[in-house]
């Protein structure tokens, strides 16, 4: 008889497993789904389409690496590769920089109120839609007719070219994409903030250690992990920055701000070069899988997990 309960026990245990399992399957459907729809399957034809040469409307044909030779000595390419490292390189450490200088700022604040206020002040901009900014953006920094040049004038300044010249359109976009995603990593900050015991500050105040000393040797080495969570993060965003380049300058003036997402876009939508424009998006994949992957192996020599 107790067999016969343990049978029964058994079967009806297998039966809750499986259950909870079809459950938990039928719950990740719609991401799973996603990632195959939108990632998973356009990455396969993308690598599958470099090989190609196809202008959306004949039947493709075939060429090998011939797009990645023509693409490795197309001059507009590497300039577009050097301004999107450029790019990548400093709205990288001015985003990750500020939002850590920011979020420690904000963390010493006393009041609950004003924190409160910062918090909500800082992250207002990454919520809105990049298109927006950069229009907002655009009437702002005009070298006429623009807000930010009428009181530089008044203030007896030249009005500067922000965005037709191509060392300030640079420039200016960095400033703009900076301004838009800093409140992004404050937050991403403060929550490790948070995560820090305040019985560490309390022993260290007891045994004499000043601000300075707080901030190197407890709050930094604890950061760490937020900070390298957030330098990747803001690494791949970088590289694949696109709209407000668009929306301000085209790429312009010359090329001073074009990206190689811009140049892709332009060869697949603009020439119907499909098979050069996914050659491209395979060599920009690359680089940012290579620049992930070392960022993860450098990472275990100085992320701190205590």
């Amino acid at each position: 008889m107790s067999a016969l309960r343990l049978r029964l026990a058994s079967r009806n245990w297998n039966s809750l497993v499986i259950r909870e399992a079809i459950a938990g399957y039928f719950f990740i459907l719609p991401t799973l789904l996603s990632f195959l729809v939108f990632f998973l399957i356009p990455t396969i034809s993308g690598f599958g389409m470099s090989f190609f040469e196809w202008d959306f409307f004949s039947e493709p044909e075939y060429v090998g690496a011939e797009n990645f030779v023509e693409l490795f000595s197309d001059k507009l390419f590497l300039r577009t590769l050097r301004n999107t490292a450029i790019f990548a390189v400093s709205a990288t450490s001015l985003n990750v920089g500020l939002g850590m200088f920011i979020a420690i700022g904000i963390n010493s604040i006393k009041w609950r109120w004003l924190k409160a206020f910062l918090r909500t002040s800082y992250f207002i901009p990454v919520v809105i839609s990049t298109v927006v900014v950069a229009l907002l953006f655009g009437f702002l920094l005009q070298e006429s007719t623009g807000v930010v040049n009428y009181y530089f004038s008044r203030l007896g300044i030249d009005r500067i070219p922000w965005l037709t010249s191509s060392t300030w359109a640079f420039r200016s976009i960095v400033l703009i994409d900076v301004w838009k995603h800093v409140g992004f990593f404050t937050l991403i900050f403060l929550a490790g903030l948070q995560g820090i015991p305040s019985e560490l500050y309390e022993a260290a105040v007891v045994d004499g250690a000043g601000r300075l000393v707080r901030l190197t040797r407890i709050t930094i080495p604890l950061l760490t992990p937020s900070l390298f969570f957030a330098l990747i993060i803001a690494l791949i965003g970088a590289f694949q920055v696109f709209e407000s380049m668009y929306v301000l300058t085209n790429g312009g003036p010359g090329d001073a701000t074009r990206t190689v997402v811009m140049l892709l876009y332009r060869e697949a939508f603009g020439s119907f070069n499909m098979g050069y424009a996914a050659s491209m998006a395979v060599v920009l994949f690359v680089i940012i899988l290579a620049l992930t992957v070392s960022q993860i192996w450098i990472g275990d020599r100085w992320v701190f997990y205590r």
